[in-house]
């Protein structure tokens, strides 16, 4: 009987040590997802950064960036970040034309991770 304990143990550490791990696929953090510009007179451009790690195990591809208005324009497409890697998104805010006053612009992002619908906000005071 102990014999049948002893080979049951050792099958059981044999089969899970043989186990590889599955891949988890690639996973996005942001360091912010609002940036606050603060005050800009209109007809001014301010630079936005958002900072982007890929925590998951496979490379993290973005699909899709679409900024909710054609006042902000992302300046450097690097459609993919390695696994463990960080980049950062820079956006160029146009407030040409802007209303005064409060200003709120979305981008919304669709990558490989799960979710893949990912929000940023860039706020501002235009003057």
């Amino acid at each position: 009987m102990q014999k049948v304990y002893i080979l049951l143990i050792v099958s059981i550490l044999a089969f899970s040590c043989g186990q590889k791990k599955q891949p988890q696929g690639a996973k996005i953090e942001f360091e912010n997802t609002e940036f606050n510009i603060g005050k800009i007179k209109e007809g001014e451009t301010a630079e936005c950064y958002f900072v982007v790690k890929n925590t998951g195990d496979s490379t993290l591809v973005f699909n899709q960036i679409i900024p909710d208005c054609d006042c902000a324009s992302l300046t450097n497409n690097n459609a993919e970040i390695p696994e463990g890697k960080t980049d950062t998104l820079k956006f160029v805010l146009d407030t040409y034309g802007k209303e005064l006053g409060e200003f709120v612009s979305e981008i919304r992002i669709i990558t490989n991770t799960i979710p893949d619908f990912h929000k940023l906000k860039i706020t501002a005071e235009i003057e």
